[in-house]
């Protein structure tokens, strides 16, 4: 006997939600026009099983647990979704109201049932993967004002309304997509079954799926930077869960990644995706959080750029972009921390490749100078302590008295290039003054313009007060250290 009990629809789409028990009722799914089932439940369903007859089936063996990789079944799961809302069920009779049409105009959809074991976790996160998706897509509705539209009213319409207007508007029109976000299709959700509840993983999972643009195609998401990062992670956790180095060929280096990559765009991307999300918090979100303490440093203006160098020979380490930040853990007292931290800790770089690829757990960081060596660091698979409390896993971490922090130069730009040739003098011809820098250039040898004097040999040096720039001893003053 069938339950007259019909699964929650998300309000909005013909999608509903429901646990395993709802196939226990195919005609009440038949009465409401649902045409494809996806099974999001590590089950193997007999074949030829009879409540699935006369159904589009989709089957997603998965575990209701935290590291499940649920991500990975989005595309193939949006696609089936997505068709299942654009066909046509056998019954004629049903229909719907067209997005943005009018209320008389009605057109027929079939609708998809997503169930999992209860209804609550997996099965709620694959509606929400489609929600996310489908908010990103332009929406085309037909329109109004088109003349087919116009002639294809009734002739007692036509005579009370007004004539078919002459332009040209096209009979289908787009529309722009208004995303949603992880929070609000959530609440969606939340409307029509309140009990919905994805797993922390899983929600992890939707917010790189947000942040990654959710992409369409499984190339599109396994090719993306966030996802496999994510995915040499886990490979990362799988082998520290049975006590070995992660192999080499499942270490993400930071810096051989695409270079070629559009930087700007991918930060415009993410940032409509997700504004609350940067980079780094994705990062963060890739590992996990319950073992490691990196945080997002967030401020109105970013960092200057730092450069990590080895103090003995100058190589080179590491920018800021590859440098892991941490703090203290919550119970440790704040005024104990007075010295800075003991080493730098950083992500994996290619530099590192020859002492990572013997296998070790742990081991120590040297200078990739064939000619240096030295002694620079350490490393532990399994997490380095640093000298405030914080626990960083994995931990790649160099020593600060092994190496000198230097401020990257900024590059210059026309503001800041006063001086042409950029060396701190410029170039005029004999008997000529130079006119650029501070001020207008002066005429006939030793003619003089804001801040500059003339130089004999037809050199003219500009005002370098607070710019770094030794002058000759004779030209020199000691009250403001400026011509």
């Amino acid at each position: 006997m069938d339950l007259p009990i019909l699964p929650s629809k998300c309000p909005g789409y013909n999608i509903y939600i429901d646990g395993f028990h709802a196939l226990r009722r195919p005609k009440t799914l038949q009465e409401a026009n649902i045409t494809h089932i996806v099974s999001v439940i590590d089950w193997k369903f007999p074949q030829g099983w009879a409540p699935l007859r006369g159904f589009q089936h989709l089957r997603i063996p998965l575990d209701d647990v935290y590291d499940s990789n649920i991500l990975e079944y989005f595309p193939k799961s949006n696609a089936f979704i997505h068709e299942a809302l654009n066909s046509w069920p056998a019954d004629e009779s049903s229909t719907r109201e067209p997005l943005g049409g009018d209320a008389g105009d009605k057109v027929r959809q079939s609708g998809v049932l997503v169930h999992c074991a209860m209804g609550v976790s997996r099965s709620a996160t694959i509606v929400i993967a489609y929600l996310l998706w489908r908010s990103r897509q332009p929406v085309t509705v037909h329109n109004p004002k088109s003349k087919s539209s116009s002639h294809n009213t009734t002739s007692s319409e036509s005579s009370s309304e007004e004539p078919p207007t002459s332009d040209n508007s096209p009979e289908m029109v787009s529309l722009p997509p208004t995303p949603l976000t992880v929070d609000s299709a959530l609440a969606l959700v939340r409307e029509s079954r309140p009990q919905v509840e994805p797993n922390s993983g899983f929600i992890k999972q939707l917010r790189m799926y947000e942040a990654m643009g959710c992409p369409t195609t499984q190339e599109q998401l396994e090719s993306h930077k966030i996802y496999r990062r994510w995915m040499n992670s886990r490979n990362v956790m799988d082998a520290l869960s049975v006590n070995r180095a992660p192999e080499i060929d499942h270490i993400t280096f930071r810096d051989e990644e695409d270079e070629d990559e559009d930087e700007e765009e991918q930060q415009r991307s993410i940032g409509q995706a997700m504004k609350s999300l940067s980079v780094k918090t994705v990062d963060a979100e890739i590992t996990d959080p319950d073992i490691t303490v990196s945080d997002t440093d967030s401020g109105p203006s970013p960092a200057p750029e730092i450069e990590l160098k080895c103090r003995k020979c100058r190589r080179l380490l590491a920018k800021t972009a590859f440098i892991i930040p941490h703090k203290p853990p919550a119970h440790r007292d704040p005024s104990s921390a007075t010295e800075p931290c003991a080493h730098v800790f950083l992500h994996p770089l290619s530099w590192m490749k020859d002492v990572l690829a013997q296998g070790e757990l742990d081991g120590r960081l040297a200078c990739p100078n064939p000619r240096c060596g030295a002694n620079i660091g350490k490393y532990a698979w399994q997490g380095l302590r640093c000298s405030c409390g914080g626990w960083v896993t994995p931990g790649f971490g160099v020593a600060r008295s092994k190496v000198d922090e230097v401020r990257a130069r900024p590059r210059p730009g026309p503001a800041t290039a006063g001086i042409s040739g950029g060396r701190g003098v410029s170039a005029a011809g004999p008997g000529g003054g130079g006119g650029g820098g501070g001020g207008g250039g002066g005429g006939g040898g030793g003619g003089s313009g804001g801040g500059r004097r003339g130089i004999p040999g037809g050199l003219a040096y500009t005002s370098t007060a607070g710019s770094g720039v030794r002058l000759p001893p004779g030209m020199r003053r000691s009250e403001n250290g400026s011509l």
